[in-house]
């Protein structure tokens, strides 16, 4: 009987210890859309004391139990906090209660009816302050792989317009951290055949936000085996989740232009130009699509509608169109043989309107 109850004992630890760590991945490490002091306080009742409390109890399950059902009200709170980023109320309640309802009550009962510890005799029973540096230790490192493994819970961008966010606000500096950097390490695959993570070396910094990056970043995004080796164009931000935002995480930005260097070639002469000194600028590409790349189409007549009439464009070896000094106000483009066009910018002194098309 006694053998049962440790290996009882050993599974509630080894849920209790899961179930923090999730807390703490989850909360710590994606998006929750709450201020930063109560992500940490959550963090605090939902992650780190269960998770100390799991350590514990493996010789002392009345210490643990207090610890459990110290924390054990906010529970509820925490459900409703939290229940969009744990897949619901029903996710949310499993996981905290794997936390700290469970083990809690069951240290309880464990340290009333003398049952017996999962560790049956200490690991240095002659050298307590040992033992006590190697709980901490171990604490830590948990604590780290949840950080870490953070990095591989797939997220959800907020739902809302992508169309006509310039890359340069109203001073002619990149709106984000803006950048080019080459893919040094893949992740491994955790949202179907994607990794969500990679590590990658900043090669080209285009002022702003970007200025203060480090040489190696993390990105988020979805990134494939093959694109180990390969040079992005990255329009992200510094992520700012409570345990991540002293690492160099960068955050993909929603309805962004991150993608391979070889299709961001309007991108990157807009952030190498900068801001037109004179008037209003009108650039884009015209491409066709093969596979994964974007191939210019060159010749293709673009004709732009503005505050001082009409006028036509050509493309350029490149696919390019792009013209300067434009008077500003608001300006209509259509290519021709695309289905799909007629877009207005309403542009003010220094911006630029930028429309790439893709055709059949």
């Amino acid at each position: 009987m006694i053998w049962i109850l440790r290996i009882i004992g050993w599974m509630v630890v080894l849920l209790g210890t899961l179930m923090a760590m999730c807390v703490i991945a989850v909360i710590g490490g994606t998006p929750t859309f709450v201020h930063a002091p109560v992500a940490l306080t959550s963090i605090v009742a939902g992650g780190f004391v269960p998770l100390l409390a799991s350590l514990v109890a493996t010789r002392n399950a009345r210490r643990a139990s207090r610890m459990c059902l110290w924390v054990a009200p906010f529970a509820p709170l925490l459900v409703l906090l939290f229940s969009w980023p744990f897949g619901g109320i029903l996710g949310a309640v499993a996981v905290f209660s794997g936390a700290i309802v469970i083990p809690g009550l069951f240290w309880f009962f464990a340290s009333r009816r003398k049952w017996p510890s999962p560790l049956e005799r200490p690991l240095f029973p002659a050298k307590p302050r040992l033992a006590a540096v190697l709980v901490s230790g171990l604490f830590c490192m948990l604590v780290v792989a949840a950080v870490l493994s953070s990095l591989a819970l797939p997220w959800w961008d907020p739902i809302g317009d992508c169309s006509g966010r310039p890359l340069l606000n109203d001073d002619g500096v990149p709106r984000d951290t803006d950048f080019t950097a080459k893919i040094l390490f893949v992740g491994p695959k955790s949202f179907h055949r994607w990794s969500l993570w990679s590590v990658a070396r900043v090669e080209e910094r285009f002022g702003g936000l970007s200025s203060r990056l480090p040489k190696l970043v993390i990105l988020r995004g979805f990134y494939s085996p093959s694109d180990k080796s390969q040079s992005f164009f990255i329009e992200g931000r510094r992520s700012d989740e409570v345990l991540i935002r002293f690492l160099p995480v960068i955050e993909r930005t929603p309805c962004g232009r991150t993608g391979r260097l070889e299709n961001s070639a309007v991108e990157l002469q807009i952030l190498r130009d900068g801001p037109p000194k004179d008037g209003v600028r009108l650039i884009g590409q015209i491409y066709r699509k093969s596979g994964d790349l974007r191939i210019p189409v060159p010749g293709v007549s673009v004709f732009v509608t503005g505050p001082s009439g009409s006028f036509g464009l050509v493309t350029d070896a490149q696919g390019f169109y792009d013209i300067t000094g434009l008077p500003p106000g608001q300006y209509t483009i259509n290519p021709t043989g695309i289905k799909w066009s007629g877009f207005t910018h309403d542009l003010k002194k220094g911006s630029v309107g930028e429309e790439s098309f893709r055709m059949k």
